[in-house]
């Protein structure tokens, strides 16, 4: 059932017609107007956002191909993501790669929804705050280990991507990154996130990475599933010469 805007029926000369609206929009605008926090511990009674963006990787198989594939030829200490949202890939992170996996989110909403949902996992630590201190402060304790980062932290006018990668390729020389949202050169059909001049998830926007290696999928996006997203993987200088199915080496930075 559908309710109309406005109190009573009929389209009146000169106003725009009545846009309808469901039961669940009147539920989301409720939600809105409430503390994040709360609506985040509400938000746990809602079984369908589990599975968020069509499940874990924007439910996409040949991106979880190329992460299964990582977590069985390269032994990580760690996983760091930034971008929590409601945690849907941080669990499956976790369930993969069997090591300890620590994620920030800066949205109250999500970050008290996936604190709580995660709460059971032992290896999984939920941080509020921006990527970019986060970042910094994973660096000063986890620098010397071998590490899986996923960055997906970006949006809108927020787009701490180039200021991650420094923080990144400064403090780790063996890391493997793979960018959520990021444009697959010679493939439209991969989705990538364009806010304008500057603030594109381009190769060109890239900052200085010298002799990292850079990878896309093999895959092209007619044989991906889900959302259809593209994305990118870059291999810091220790783990040169990484060599998978999935990914096909397009440079070294």
């Amino acid at each position: 059932m559908t309710v109309g805007r406005g109190g009573h029926g009929g389209r009146r000369r000169g106003t725009m017609p009545r846009v309808p609206y469901t039961a669940r929009d009147v539920g989301r605008r409720i939600l809105a107007t409430l503390p994040p926090t709360l609506a985040g511990r509400i938000d746990l009674a809602r079984p369908s956002l589990r599975h968020s963006w069509g499940g874990p990787l924007n439910g996409q198989v040949h991106r979880r191909a190329i992460v299964e594939n990582l977590a069985r030829t390269i032994a990580f200490d760690a996983v760091i993501e930034t971008g929590t949202y409601r945690g849907t890939s941080t669990s499956y992170f976790s369930e993969v790669f069997g090591v300890p996996v620590s994620t920030v989110e800066n949205n109250a909403r999500f970050y008290t929804y996936s604190r709580s949902r995660l709460s059971r996992d032992a290896r999984v630590d939920v941080c509020f705050g921006d990527s970019r201190s986060f970042l910094r402060r994973q660096a000063e304790q986890r620098g010397s280990q071998t590490v899986f980062i996923y960055l997906d932290a970006h949006w809108e006018n927020d787009l701490p991507l180039r200021e991650e990668l420094q923080i990144i390729a400064a403090g780790w020389t063996r890391a493997v990154v793979l960018i959520d949202d990021f444009a697959v050169p010679g493939d439209a059909g991969y989705g990538f996130d364009d806010y304008g001049p500057g603030k594109a998830l381009i190769e060109d926007e890239l900052p200085a990475m010298p002799q990292w290696s850079l990878y896309y999928p093999t895959a092209g996006s007619d044989q991906e599933t889900g959302q259809r997203r593209g994305c990118c993987t870059l291999v810091s200088p220790g783990l040169s010469g990484l060599r998978l199915s999935e990914l096909r080496l397009a440079r070294v930075l």
